[in-house]
C-alpha cells in the first residue's frame, strides 16, 4: 500500500514538473510573440486590429522619416512630404486623406495633379501606398495636421459599436511649423454648461444633455450637443472641428473652429446644428488637444479624437 501512495506522489510530481515546463515554454513563445507585435514601428505609428495592423508615418522626399510632433520647414512656402501607409488587412479599404493648417481644411496636390480638398483611394490586401504630396503654406501658420480616413464612403445607418469604433477613429499626424508658448490671443466659445459626472470622453455627439447618448442618423437641422471630456488633473483646451463628408463646415456662430478650455476632471457641452445636407452624409467632430503647442515629447499633443459618425439625412423638402 505504502508503495501505491509513493508511486501515486512520483506521477504526480512528473504531471505537474511537466505541466510547469510546458506552461513555461509555451508563455514565453506567447510573450515574445505579443512583444513583437506591440513594438513602435520605425516607420511611423500603427492602428491594430487584432493581429492585424495599419502602420501611417510622413516621409521626408529622401525616404527618411518624420517623427510625429517634429517641426517641419516649409521651403518656399511649400511643404513637400510622402504620406506612407502600410495596409497590413486581409480586406481592400478605403482611406481619405485630409490635410489641415491651423485647424483648417487646406488645398493640396499630388504629383502632376490639380489641387484637392480631399483625397480618396482604395488599398488592396496586404498592400503599400506613398503619396508624394504638396502644401502650400502661409508663413504665418503654426501648425499642419494629416488626417487619414478609414472608410469615407461607408455610412453606418444602425448602432453596432464593433463597425462604429473603428470608423470613429483618425488616424492623424501633427507637426508644429513654428513653436508657441503663449496663445493669449485665441477667442474660445462659452459652454453650454460644465458638468462634472466623470463621462469624460473627449469627444461625443449626444442628443441627451444629462448624459452621452450616441445618435447613429439624424435629419438635417436637428439640434444636438456635443461634449468635449478632460480626465486629467489639469485644464485641457482643445480645437474643435466639424467635418460634413469630409469637407469642412462652421460648428457654432458661424465658426469653422471652436476653440475650448475644459477644467480638470470635467467636460463643456455645447448645443449647435447639424447642417443641411443635399443626400445622407457622413459628419464627424474632431478635438485636437493643445493646438499650436503639438512636440514630440507630448504625446497627447500629437492626438486627434474623433466623435462617433452620424449619417445626416436630408428633410423631405430637400430629397
Amino acid at each position: 500500500m505504502k508503495k501505491y501512495f509513493i508511486a501515486i506522489i512520483m506521477l504526480m510530481v512528473f504531471v505537474f514538473g511537466f505541466y510547469a515546463f510546458f506552461h513555461k515554454v509555451v508563455r514565453d513563445d506567447n510573450s515574445t510573440s505579443i512583444s513583437q507585435n506591440q513594438k513602435t514601428s520605425k516607420s511611423g505609428d500603427r492602428e491594430e486590429v487584432g493581429a492585424d495592423t495599419i502602420e501611417y508615418g510622413l516621409n521626408r522626399l529622401d525616404g527618411k522619416y518624420i517623427d510625429n510632433g517634429s517641426t517641419l520647414t516649409p521651403k518656399n512656402n511649400e511643404v513637400n512630404v510622402n504620406v506612407s501607409i502600410n495596409h497590413h488587412l486581409n480586406e481592400q479599404r478605403e482611406y481619405g486623406l485630409i490635410i489641415l493648417e491651423d485647424f483648417k481644411q487646406a488645398p493640396f496636390s499630388l504629383e502632376n495633379q490639380k489641387e484637392l480638398s480631399k483625397y480618396l483611394f482604395t488599398m488592396n490586401p496586404n498592400s503599400s501606398k506613398d503619396i508624394l504630396v504638396k502644401v502650400p503654406v502661409k508663413q504665418d501658420t503654426k501648425e499642419i495636421t494629416f488626417l487619414i480616413i478609414k472608410k469615407p464612403s461607408y455610412k453606418l445607418k444602425e448602432m453596432d459599436l464593433n463597425r462604429a469604433s473603428i470608423l470613429e477613429e483618425v488616424l492623424s499626424m501633427r507637426y508644429p511649423l513654428k513653436h508657441t508658448n503663449k496663445l493669449d490671443n485665441l477667442k474660445e466659445v462659452k459652454p453650454t454648461n460644465v458638468i462634472k459626472d466623470g463621462l469624460n470622453e473627449e469627444m461625443f455627439i449626444t442628443d441627451n444633455k444629462d448624459k452621452l447618448q450616441s445618435v447613429v442618423v439624424a435629419k438635417e437641422g436637428k439640434r444636438l450637443s456635443f461634449s468635449t471630456g478632460n480626465d486629467s488633473n489639469k485644464p485641457l483646451r482643445y480645437a474643435v472641428i466639424a467635418l460634413k463628408d469630409w469637407k469642412q463646415t462652421k460648428i457654432i456662430n458661424d465658426k469653422e473652429v471652436v476653440y475650448t478650455t475644459v477644467p480638470k476632471a470635467e467636460r463643456n457641452l455645447f448645443d449647435f446644428t447639424l447642417p443641411d445636407v443635399k443626400k445622407d452624409s457622413n459628419f464627424q467632430l474632431l478635438a485636437f488637444p493643445y493646438p499650436y503647442q503639438v512636440s514630440e515629447d507630448n504625446y497627447e499633443s500629437q492626438q486627434t479624437f474623433g466623435s462617433l459618425r452620424t449619417v445626416i439625412e436630408p428633410s423631405e423638402h430637400n430629397k
